[in-house]
């Protein structure tokens, strides 16, 4: 009876409230001046100028879980703020120590940057924040089974399929590093998808058939692409194909990963 009370308890945990940071219900909000989105914005732009960022990367450590929490109010807020958090993360770790991309696999799967106390690989940050905990392996059909409280609390929920072209890895076939601002997120993020799209994407003649060459991140990730009812309505959505040619034979090009860090948008 006990095991049966403790295993509800457990199962109501998880999927409750109590899995989650909460916003204290007296939150006065940050000022204007130091808010997590200005904060993430300003470590890029120290970043871009190669400025020491170290001041901005321990403030960032520093946040409070359930005062980060009540900032990141709206969706437009957390993908600015977790976007940009990701691009200087990784432009930080490589700048400061460029042989960490020597061993890919170690470098986006060791836990290197700390956010609000929680210490995060980029893999986690990608997969489990960005992505809206989507598993890294599962091409965006197969969600992560399991998840920590942060996780939980931050995730942005249903993904976006967009980020992939606004996350820079630290590639050279990586998008360029763009400063995200909540009020106009949408308009940016748009213009990016549009931008990389049109370098990456190429309608080639193979033995008398039109093919198009494209990104591979729309095979490596091809189920996030639901939000825009899949690959091919989200390349007419985006100009690159249009309603009588979508189901065009799609063929990827090779991805550059050579490190190139300073990638930034114009």
């Amino acid at each position: 009876m006990l095991r049966s009370a403790l295993f509800l308890f457990l199962l109501v945990c998880l999927f409750s409230s109590c899995g989650r940071y909460q916003p204290a219900d007296d939150y006065v909000s940050m000022d204007a001046e130091m808010t997590p989105n200005v904060l993430s914005q300003e470590l890029l732009e120290g970043l871009r100028g190669k400025r020491d960022v170290s001041d901005l990367v321990s403030e960032i450590a520093r946040l409070e879980p359930r005062k980060l929490a009540a900032e990141l109010d709206t969706r437009a807020k957390k993908e600015a703020f977790w976007i940009n958090i990701y691009n200087g993360m990784v432009q930080y770790l490589l700048t400061e120590n460029p042989e960490l991309f020597d061993d890919r696999s170690a470098f986006f799967s060791t836990p290197a940057f700390t956010v609000a106390g929680h210490t995060l690989s980029p893999n986690e940050m990608e997969h489990a924040i960005i992505r809206g905990g989507e598993n890294r392996f599962g091409l965006g059909f197969v969600p992560q089974l399991f998840s920590n409280k942060f996780e939980r609390t931050f995730r942005i929920r249903g993904g976006d399929s967009r980020v992939h072209f606004a996350l820079n890895c630290g590639a050279s076939s990586c998008p360029p590093v763009e400063i995200y601002r909540p009020g106009t997120f949408e308009e940016q993020i748009d213009a990016r998808v549009r931008s990389y799209l049109r370098e990456h994407s190429e309608i080639k003649t193979v033995d008398g058939e039109q093919v198009l060459v494209t990104s591979p991140l729309f095979q490596w990730f091809k189920g996030d692409f639901r939000d825009h009812d899949g690959v091919d309505d989200f390349l007419v959505t985006y100009g690159i194909l249009t309603e009588e040619n979508k189901n065009m034979k799609r063929t990827y090009e090779e991805y550059d990963w050579t490190l190139e860090t300073g990638i930034w948008a114009k």
